[in-house]
């Protein structure tokens, strides 16, 4: 029997269990095929755009903006507070659907911030998601509950906009016969089908509902073979008229801002069409899709100058003005919950640092656009600043944009030499903006930017340099089409100047072509240097085999800290990553795509959130998938802030040894197997390091192997080798003058927790003996001062089959239940149960999507050794 196994070694053909080949590559090119379908519709839409604005310029858009009157945006205004009056009402919605219960404040909160940043930056479900569970979870609530939620919210807006879109259509078909193009005969077809579609479903629930209600406010429905969890009718209702008027309340802002108003049914249709053309475009709030659409349908009737006009002071009512409230009540929301320990402000400032990454960016955006628009030379300016410092605080200004678009990346990473930078650039740009033109709102805002760096610098705690980051490809593919569109707003800007070669070396103080193009071509080559610098610049080795000097710093790290775990580091078969102080130490190894860590990181644990994150930096650079297998619940926010989902693995069984008293009525059937084994003859004998009688305990471990039909295991199994069972006590079970069991024991020297790794004995020995051996463990380290013993881990242990659990875990709870023909689960949990006084869940940290299915395949085959090696187990 092995003490520790993670995973159920099950005889199987893989390909017919799971495709996960396919999965595989699914999963490597996932990325790459949504970055180049977003750039393309990104690229149409400005193209498109293009053709519909070529025959204004900027004047007929300085006298549209002028036609616009105060009145009009302050209805803009009030409609955007309607609307996210009504996202907070539907947040209400969604605490009622998953049956949990938040303070007004909080849920206020929630609905304004995730509504905020999902309408930002896009894909709602995961964006929202993430700023709920930020908030949630010091509310109680379980990442379940904020999954429910942040998926309520999104189907109900996406379920809803088609239906509205519809209802739209059928009210004035006439005018939608215009905007669309299409015949009367076709509206009236597909309005049709989609009522069918809804008149369909609704029939086919109400055919399949359930007695079954989880909450008051929910319904459960039979699906095929699953049963799946509904608003009722009341809740439904509430959250459609909910959405209803959001939709109406959020078209009615670009509404108001129009200077000819076509037919409210009929705007509302084409905003809806806009609205989901923006979000199936992937582009983050559907930048220049949504625009495209809203152009094409009403450019001829309202105008190009107007609607444009229209469509930028939209953005900056419902999307930008927004975000920074949204992001400023962030922020003081995070400032109530930081204290002073170290390793408390690493895991509480996580969307401090994600807000100043999107500040720092935005602070780059700005530089970079404001180094092209025509803008305003004060006289003062005029009269005491020479135009070369003027031409080059432009430029620069550019160069710095640029760099903080890339920073952002190294900030969110919480890297202190990001940090640093963004703070130095950040003051070098307000000066240039004052430079340029005593733009004092823009220099005011940069400045505003970097004493909140400065506020938050606890929050960029990792020491790494800037040279090793790992720059995804899409920050790159963001940072070009930025550019693209700087050429984009040139273009358009200054089209009616005819291009000359001469305007590149044009340094007249109020020439402005020379100065934006001199900008775009400077940060469009300061772009590619540095990618090509990270292109070409040498990335970390993945995986190398750990050398003698760094195994003994390894062994020194593991006993000095409390964690024995660490001490399968010493098989030599994982790689091993040390931070920089040589104080602490992930071990990891590679299989197929997934890079899998073993364990919490080993050593100190203020450094823990600098070795993770280093950890995930290597993977970013070589492509890799990470995985943290076995991991403790108190490490999980470490692992959610670098985007990473948890998996619950099983439990494990721990013996408090100040609780365990041998003496006690609740342990006196092992009182008798203590007692009855040491009249039997057995008794118990340690070794201590390096001085085992290895060819005698090696004769015991290849019969067992032999009689397990098993070879040796892997990575978060130790084997049997001289090299490494030299480093640890080896205990021993004598029978009869001679060895009949044996178990390598794993501790450290702040006596804090003991655990066993190999534990193998030879045939035919007495009934209760390994009953015998874990006593007597558990009363030597007793005696010896220790707080815990460690049983190790029982694959799927504690996983739950209520409705509602992920299905992963209820698919490991049938397992664990019926899967006694593969591997007895309960049979090891019951044998743990007779002396384990408490168990603590162990997880897996795995990326979302498909990747966790992979992952358990690749971590399976690193502990079995391959397909070969997964055996039916027959003990």
């Amino acid at each position: 029997m092995e003490a520790r196994i993670g995973v159920a070694h099950v005889k199987i053909l893989a390909r017919k269990v799971l495709p996960w080949q396919l999965i595989e590559y699914f999963t490597r090119y996932r990325q790459f095929i949504t970055l180049l379908f977003g750039l393309s519709i990104f690229f149409v839409a400005l193209i498109l755009c293009w053709h519909l604005l070529k025959d204004i310029n900027l004047c007929d858009l300085k006298n549209a903006a002028d036609t616009l009157s105060i009145k009009a945006i302050l209805f803009a205004c009030l409609s955007a507070i309607g609307s996210y009056l009504m996202l907070i009402g539907c947040e209400w919605s969604a605490t009622r659907y998953a049956g949990v219960k938040l303070k007004p404040s909080v849920i206020t909160l929630g609905g304004i911030c995730a509504s905020a940043i999902g309408n930002a930056i896009g894909l709602s479900a995961l964006s929202g998601g993430a700023i709920r569970c930020r908030l949630y979870f010091k509310q109680g609530l379980t990442t379940i509950d904020v999954a429910r939620m942040s998926i309520f919210v999104t189907l109900s807006l996406g379920l809803t906009l088609p239906l509205l879109a519809t209802l739209a259509a059928l009210i004035n078909t006439k005018n939608t016969m215009l905007a669309l193009h299409l015949s009367k005969n076709w509206i009236g077809l597909i309005s049709s089908g989609i009522i069918c579609l809804y008149a369909g479903i609704l029939i086919f629930l109400y055919c399949n509902r359930l007695k079954t209600k989880p909450n008051k406010d929910t319904q459960l429905f039979q699906l095929f073979h699953w049963s799946i969890r509904l608003p009722n009718l009341r809740l439904a209702s509430y959250q459609f008229v909910i959405t209803l008027i959001d939709t109406v309340l959020a078209g009615a802002i670009l509404y108001f801002l129009l200077p000819v108003q076509p037919h409210f049914t009929t705007f509302i249709m084409i905003y809806i069409l806009a609205l989901v053309a923006g979000v199936l475009s992937h582009i983050p709030g559907g930048v220049g899709v949504f625009e495209a659409v809203m152009l094409a349908a009403f450019s001829s009737e309202i105008g190009a100058a107007s609607l444009t006009v229209a469509l930028i002071i939209y953005r900056i009512i419902y999307i930008l003005i927004p975000l920074f409230i949204a992001s400023f009540l962030l922020l003081i929301n995070e400032n109530k919950h930081l204290f002073t320990l170290p390793e408390v402000k690493e895991t509480e400032t996580g969307i401090a640092a994600i807000i100043m990454a999107a500040a720092v960016f935005f602070a780059g955006v700005v530089m970079m656009f404001s180094s092209v628009l025509p803008g305003f030379n004060h006289y003062l300016v005029n009269t005491f600043i020479p135009n070369k410092i003027i031409n080059t605080a432009h430029l620069v200004a550019s160069l710095i944009g640029v760099l903080c678009l890339l920073l952002a990346v190294g900030l969110r990473r919480r890297l202190y030499s990001a940090w640093v930078a963004s703070v130095i650039l950040l003051f070098l740009g307000s000066i240039c903006s004052l430079l340029r033109g005593l733009h004092w709102i823009e220099a005011g805002t940069l400045l505003t930017i970097a004493m909140l760096l400065i506020y938050f610098r606890h929050a960029f705690y990792r020491k790494s340099r800037l040279n090793v980051l790992p720059f995804p490809i899409k920050s790159f593919a963001v940072c070009f089409c930025l550019i693209a569109v700087l050429v984009w707003l040139i273009l358009f800007i200054y089209q009616d100047v005819p291009y000359n070669h001469s305007l590149w070396w044009q340094f007249e103080l109020d020439t402005r072509v020379p100065r934006a193009l001199r900008a775009t071509l400077g940060s469009f080559i300061l772009l590619i240097c540095i990618m090509l610098y990270w292109l070409f610049h040498p990335a970390l080795p993945i995986l190398n085999s750990p050398k003698r000097e760094e195994l003994i710093k390894a062994h020194q790290i593991i006993l000095d800290s409390a964690q024995p775990e660490g001490g399968l580091a010493m098989t030599g078969d994982k790689s091993l990553l040390f931070n920089e102080s040589h104080t602490a130490f992930i071990m990891y190894a590679k299989r197929g795509r997934s890079m899998v860590a073993l364990y919490d990181p080993i050593g100190d644990n203020t450094k823990r959130a600098d070795l993770i994150w280093a950890f995930r930096d290597l993977c970013d650079a070589h492509h890799l998938r990470p995985v943290f297998y076995q991991v403790k619940a108190a490490n999980l926010p470490f692992y959610m802030d670098i985007g990473l989902r948890t998996i619950k693995l099983g439990e494990e069984a721990l013996v408090d040894l100040e609780e365990f008293n041998l003496s006690s009525k609740g342990y006196k059937d092992l009182r008798y197997t203590w007692n009855r084994c040491q009249r039997d003859g057995l008794s118990l004998e340690f070794y201590a390091p390096g001085s085992a009688p290895l060819d005698e305990l090696k004769v015991i471990s290849d019969t067992w192997l032999k009689n397990k039909h098993s070879k040796e295991k892997q990575f978060s199994l130790g084997s049997f080798s001289k090299p490494y069972l030299d480093n640890f006590t080896i205990a021993t079970i004598k029978f009869e003058g001679r060895i009949i069991a044996f178990v390598n024991l794993l501790e450290t020297n702040q006596h804090y927790s003991a655990s066993i790794d190999l534990m193998r004995f030879a045939q035919n020995i007495p009934k209760l003996t390994m009953e015998f051996l874990m006593i007597g463990l558990i009363l030597h380290y007793k005696e010896k001062g220790f707080k815990y013993f460690s049983l190790g881990m029982v694959p799927l242990s504690g996983m739950q089959r209520r409705r509602g659990a992920p299905l992963i875990q209820r698919l490991g709870a049938l397992v664990f239940r019926r899967g006694g023909r593969f591997y007895n689960f309960q049979g090891l949990r019951r044998f743990k149960d007779k002396f384990a006084t408490h168990w603590e869940p162990r997880y897996m940290a795995v990326p979302a999507g498909l990747d966790p299915f992979v992952a358990l395949i690749d971590t399976t085959m690193l502990i079995s050794g391959g397909l070969t090696g997964l055996k039916k187990k027959k003990s």
